[in-house]
């Protein structure tokens, strides 16, 4: 990731470091722990509030990386998933994802409300459903409903598919409580 420094936001600022620390942020939202995405998350979406706007949507574009190296089905990895679905949710909550890059989102939030990986005897994909209800539920409340109309027939269909259906008490939970 390449910061660069448009405008001075502080003079104390050594953008090298803040490079580092938010390049160890997103390498962390790849790592299989709750409590690692979580966190790494919640301190990119803390370090993007502070930042310009402009520089703040260079995170979003490197989440957008993590989405699109991460979806495809055949070297799906649901725990990078679940990071971004998470940091997702975060900057949107602040108002620091921009409306106009929502649609680049929607359709890897349309597979990963449905993400079921069958591993044998079991599955997984709860807890990326989980993120992606959590990240439908922070666009409905930090964005407006004529920014979020294009998109809510595509994302109310699936959450009503999710409270319905998902066997995961959590999940049909987080699905009713976004609907």
């Amino acid at each position: 990731m390449q910061i660069t420094e448009e405008e001075p936001l502080d003079e104390d600022i050594d953008f090298e470091k803040l490079e580092q620390i938010i390049d160890i942020l997103l390498n962390a939202l790849e790592e299989p722990d709750t409590l690692i995405w979580l966190n790494s998350s919640q301190g990119l979406g803390k370090i993007a509030g502070r930042l310009t706007l402009d520089l703040a949507n260079i995170i979003v574009e490197k989440i957008h990386e993590l989405f699109e190296k991460n979806s495809n089905q055949s070297s799906l990895q649901a725990d990078a998933l679940q990071g971004g679905c998470l940091a997702l949710a975060e900057l949107s909550r602040r108002g620091l994802l921009l409306p106009d890059k929502i649609g680049e989102f929607v359709p890897y939030l349309e597979k990963a409300l449905v993400l079921d990986i069958n591993l044998g005897n079991h599955s997984e994909g709860a807890h990326v459903r989980d993120a992606a209800c959590y990240v439908v539920w922070a666009f409905a409340r930090a964005y407006s409903p004529d920014i979020m109309k294009p998109f809510v027939s595509v994302l109310s269909t699936n959450l009503i598919l999710v409270s319905l259906f998902d066997w995961e008490v959590n999940c049909w939970r987080a699905a009713s409580a976004t609907f």
